[in-house]
């Protein structure tokens, strides 16, 4: 029995490998005949420069923003297939600090409002390179491009259980329809157009590869509020 678990978790490893280097094969492959498109465009449209009609630029637009698309999408394969290959040294940090900063930096220019609900005292916690990072960012941008509100309001809670930290996101915009809830780690699934929000609906994706790949997790809590809870499992250094 131990024999036949042995094997399978092996053909496992065997072809998680393969469809990660398949994955960056073909989007590492096709980034360059992408880049052509995009070239070859721009020259037919400068040489087109003295009989461009508005109905011509227009396609043109239509052209390289859907080229431009392609090659955002060749982006996001690759760096999913990469997941795993990021930078996986362990650091020690404060935690309030580091939630404060990658907030700050999240934000940027944004006029959201961040809420925090964490009394946290000074204490060091461990992260891995900057995988932690990269996802709370995701959340938090996410969660001002989507939302529709005026005021755009967004509530960081830090919650410590025995065996992890759950940092939740949430915010106060329109919500995940029910019926799609199931859809939203998807690759390449945006519940909006993307006409509407030019993304390529990879985010979610390779932020939940990115918790699953520290032995935690990334999962959506339908309630009033639009909320996602990073599970950030403790590390001992």
């Amino acid at each position: 029995m131990l024999v036949s678990h042995k094997k399978h978790s092996n053909e496992y490893e065997t072809l998680k490998k393969e469809y990660e280097d398949f994955i960056y094969i073909v989007s590492h492959d096709l980034k360059s005949p992408m880049r052509a498109i995009s070239n070859i465009t721009t020259w037919i449209e400068e040489d087109l420069v003295d009989e461009n009609t508005n109905d011509i630029s227009e396609n043109f637009k239509l052209l390289k923003n859907r080229v431009g698309r392609l090659e955002n999408m060749m982006n996001a394969l690759l760096e999913l297939s990469r997941v795993n290959k990021l930078e996986s040294e362990q650091r020690m940090v404060d935690l309030k600090q580091f939630i404060d900063d990658v907030t700050v930096i999240a934000l940027g220019k944004s006029s959201a409002t961040v809420i925090v609900n964490y009394n946290l005292p000074q204490i060091e916690v461990a992260i891995v390179g900057n995988k932690i990072q990269k996802v709370l960012t995701e959340l938090i941008e996410n969660a001002i491009r989507f939302n529709t509100n005026e005021k755009k309001n967004i509530f960081v809670t830090v919650e410590e259980t025995s065996s992890n930290y759950q940092i939740i996101i949430a915010d106060n915009g329109p919500g995940i329809l029910k019926e799609i809830e199931d859809k939203i780690f998807n690759i390449f699934y945006t519940a909006s157009s993307k006409d509407h929000f030019e993304t390529t609906g990879a985010g979610l994706t390779i932020s939940k590869k990115i918790m699953q790949s520290i032995n935690g997790d990334l999962v959506y809590d339908s309630n009033e509020l639009t909320t996602f809870k990073m599970i950030w499992p403790k590390i001992n250094l």
